[in-house]
């Protein structure tokens, strides 16, 4: 939930990117692809914990492969109807449901969050639904010295400790903010828990449920949800590592319920249909353009994946490899996953892990890079 990477390079705007028909490049040439792929991956083989991955080109996959292990047990490999916990690429998903909301008229993006959740503390400004979104709200995140437990010691995220959603809500409605709104772009999980807490209030559904109904379904994802109880079995669920020092792997799962800020499942088969819905919509009539529309003024420094980038709904908006990019990255526990679309391109890379010892960001940046340049060709 925590890697919002980023990094420094030119701006682009989301107008601009949608404004750009997905028609192939007339060189395109995924010939040599899956062996290039295969050598970024060379080295997560069936003894280990690996990745999904996925390079989508015209709203099909040109590249849809696992590599390692799914489970280190039974010796289960990673396949792409294996279901991985994507972090922080869950981000995109609760604001879409925002997004759906607002179209709908059951939550004004400018209102104060107040609003819809007046058992927060009086923050001493006002804090709109949009700010939250956009990481403008001036809140922070998981910062083990504003929460902590009955014995006064600091709450530990992962799978140290245990709190209900209710409990979480408890401290986080009760945390300040860290700087004034609108005085900073400051990246906080904390605010995205909680617009997962303003869809459930004006839903009356569970944020889990109310996916289910007005995203997941419609486009068909029958194996993706925001997972609330991490206690139900997850057919075909992958299982996420830590690597030892000494060698070896432990397990290292979450044992926490709360989302929006994270907590969806997912898998390559059911990632594709997210993926065309932004070129075929089917979620509202104004939602892609409102989702991937960035917030003018606040420039993301100081990162490596999307450039010098401006933020949208969930989605990094800026310039990777040379194409504009929109796109986020994940990382919780043992799992990572990036997810980068190139519009003027219709190409797309996503990289599922389930191990520390597999970023993501890097190996799917690599990805991205030969998609590209395959796309590309003259």
């Amino acid at each position: 939930m925590r890697d919002a990477i980023m990094s420094k390079t030119a701006l682009v705007s989301g107008a601009a990117l949608l404004a750009a028909l997905p028609w192939a490049s007339a060189g395109a040439d995924f010939s040599s692809l899956a062996d290039e792929v295969d050598g970024v991956f060379a080295a997560y083989d069936r003894t280990r914990p690996g990745c999904a991955v996925g390079v989508i080109h015209e709203g099909a996959y040109q590249i849809k492969k696992g590599y390692g292990l799914a489970n280190l047990e039974h010796e289960i490999p990673i396949e792409s109807h294996s279901i991985f916990r994507i972090g922080s690429v869950s981000k995109q998903f609760t604001a879409m449901a925002v997004a759906l909301l607002a179209e709908r008229g059951a939550v004004d993006l400018d209102a104060d969050v107040h609003e819809y959740l007046p058992d927060l503390i009086d923050y001493g400004y006002t804090v709109t639904v949009r700010q939250m979104i956009h990481h403008t709200a001036g809140m922070g995140d998981y910062d083990p010295a504003l929460f902590v437990k009955g014995d006064g010691t600091a709450f530990r995220f992962g799978n140290e400790d245990y709190w209900t959603i209710e409990e979480f809500y408890e401290a986080v409605r009760s945390a300040p903010l860290v700087v004034a709104p609108d005085s900073k772009w400051m990246y906080s999980n904390v605010g995205y828990f909680l617009l997962g807490q303003v869809v459930e209030r004006v839903s009356g559904k569970t944020l889990r449920q109310f996916a289910a109904d007005e995203i997941f379904a419609p486009l068909g994802m029958s194996s993706t949800f925001f997972n609330d109880n991490v206690n139900r079995p997850v057919k075909h669920r992958v299982d996420g590592y830590r690597k030892m020092d000494g060698g070896g792997y432990e397990i290292y799962m979450t044992n926490l319920d709360w989302v929006g800020d994270g907590g969806v499942f997912t898998n390559l088969d059911d990632f594709i249909r997210w993926d065309r819905n932004f070129y075929d919509n089917r979620l509202g009539e104004e939602t892609i353009a409102i989702t991937t529309e960035p917030l003018p003024g606040f420039v993301v420094e100081d990162g490596e994946i999307f450039g010098d980038a401006r933020y949208a709904f969930g989605h990094f908006v800026g310039e990777s490899h040379g194409q504009a990019v929109i796109g986020h990255s994940g990382g919780w526990v043992g799992f990572s996953s990036l997810y980068l679309r190139y519009p003027a391109l219709s190409l797309s890379v996503v990289t599922f892990c389930n191990a520390t010892d597999a970023p993501a960001s890097e190996l799917g940046s690599r990805v991205a890079a030969l998609a590209v340049a395959a796309a590309t060709a003259d």
